[in-house]
């Protein structure tokens, strides 16, 4: 894992937010953000509500995006305090996200048994691919050729995208490297199941996955009714109605 150096005593209470899904949606609104399948947008009150949270607690990103990603919405929300960044699924964990980016990957052997698969640029510890359209079984060809590679890794699907990844990578490992604990989690998919189960607040919407919502119901925390961007701009009211 790439982890910037930080000297903190005690572990530091943030709201730590999901991207996709979470506080990004494909609607058009105020802030579009590019990403590897085309653009993601939050609104602009949700912009005004996250920059008056920060007030009171840092935000600190956890996302399967990448560093380069992510730099696309931070540059569009000045006014927001972040105290971290845990991307690529929690592989990386900076406190900047300009600090000690990777430029070597140890892919490339199974990059080239790939020549007919999108390679997805930006990412420093995963190696991410699109399949070829109408590709039977796109995992187990990637798992065949991880092996025919000669290299160890675990793949994560997500969506049509596929990832190999060094570790099993996890949300809430990349906090505990940041010494960030979640004192507000806002997430929708597996991926953020351990982040949300270790907050003090736990927070979701109507259209995250059934066992997000189940999480979220058994330790009373709250599910947004709505979707999209009004689940967002509500979720996000409701930490800071509670932080105020």
């Amino acid at each position: 894992m790439c982890i910037d150096r930080i000297n903190r005593p005690t572990p530091q209470p943030a709201v730590v937010v999901d991207l996709d899904g979470t506080l990004l949606h494909a609607a058009p609104a105020a802030l579009g953000v590019r990403g590897q399948s085309g653009y993601s947008y939050m609104s602009g009150h949700a912009l005004t509500t996250l920059q008056a949270i920060s007030a009171y607690l840092p935000i600190v990103i956890a996302t399967g995006r990448n560093a380069q990603s992510v730099q696309r919405l931070v540059a569009q929300t000045e006014g927001v305090r972040y105290g971290g960044f845990v991307l690529e699924h929690g592989l990386i964990a900076r406190q900047h996200l300009d600090a000690g980016r990777e430029q070597d990957t140890p892919w490339q052997p199974l990059a080239r048994l790939l020549p007919t698969w999108r390679h997805l640029p930006g990412y420093e510890r995963c190696l991410g691919v699109i399949p070829p359209p109408n590709l039977i079984n796109p995992q187990i060809v990637l798992q065949q050729a991880l092996v025919a590679s000669n290299l160890q890794g675990t793949i994560l699907v997500e969506g049509h995208k596929l990832f190999v990844c060094p570790t099993m990578p996890d949300k809430l490992t990349g906090l505990k490297a940041l010494n960030i604990v979640p004192h507000f989690a806002l997430g929708n998919a597996q991926n953020d199941l351990t982040v949300l189960s270790a907050s003090t607040h736990a927070v979701t919407l109507s259209t995250a996955e059934a066992e997000v919502r189940a999480v979220i119901a058994a330790r009373a925390g709250y599910c947004a009714p709505t979707s999209a961007h009004a689940a967002t701009e509500d979720m996000l009211r409701w930490v800071l109605n509670h932080l105020r």
